[in-house]
């Protein structure tokens, strides 16, 4: 591991460290990993009054945690395991179930919300380390506390900046996407919505990713 800083600031703390994933490494591991089999078995685990309603602690820091300590993409399994280790502070595993705020869930429920998240995390970083690659804007941004607020990448050029979101094209996707400009994110002419036609989408293993025709309409927008 090369550190190239370690910084404090008031009571936090911060390492900056090479990582050495590249868009081709996160490809060939991404293309081993048996995601459609795995989820099969929780394909029918959904809690709507209950694991689907609640606020559970965030998916990004488990699996972004794994891509920053590890360099690699985490597995389903290896996921799920740093999820609730991470938060075994907050979330009780008693069997099959699990304690959250005083009330209990069934862990198959929340093991099933969780994997219906990881697409979209495998298929976000994949685009992010595209972008990178391309070697053509100033700063391309990912952070955990960005995505959580609706940022899901920030690019950088030539004193601007702009915010890319990411999100598959269906009427489910897109009322919510609706709902999130009308309340909460609306980022005028800095932001480039690059919605995902799955029919369409090049396939990466069992994931569907963004491709080069997208990271052209990217660069269409900025440079």
């Amino acid at each position: 591991m090369a550190i190239k800083d370690i910084k404090f600031m008031n009571r936090e703390g911060y390492l900056l460290k090479e990582l050495s994933l590249s868009l081709s490494d996160c490809e060939t591991q991404i293309k081993q990993i048996d995601y459609e089999s795995f989820y099969k078995a929780y394909r029918n685990c959904k809690d709507e009054n209950g694991v689907e309603k609640t606020q559970f602690p965030s998916i990004i820091f488990a699996f972004y945690s794994v891509v920053f300590s590890k360099h690699i993409i985490p597995t389903p399994s290896e996921l799920l395991d740093e999820y609730y280790m991470s938060n075994s502070d907050v979330l009780f595993v008693n069997g099959k179930s699990i304690v959250y705020q005083n009330q209990c869930f069934k862990k198959s429920d929340l093991d099933a919300r969780i994997l219906r998240t990881y697409p979209s995390l495998v298929r976000d970083y994949h685009f992010f380390l595209m972008l990178v690659e391309e070697q053509c804007f100033d700063k391309v941004i990912y952070s955990c506390k960005n995505d959580i607020s609706g940022k899901d990448v920030i690019i950088q050029h030539h004193g601007k900046e702009f915010i890319l979101s990411l999100f598959v094209k269906t009427k489910r996707s897109n009322f919510f996407k609706k709902i999130k400009n009308t309340f909460r994110h609306n980022y005028g002419n800095n932001e480039i919505q690059m919605p995902l036609n799955l029919n369409a989408a090049r396939k990466c293993g069992d994931f569907y990713v963004y491709g080069s025709d997208d990271v052209i309409r990217v660069k269409s927008k900025i440079l």
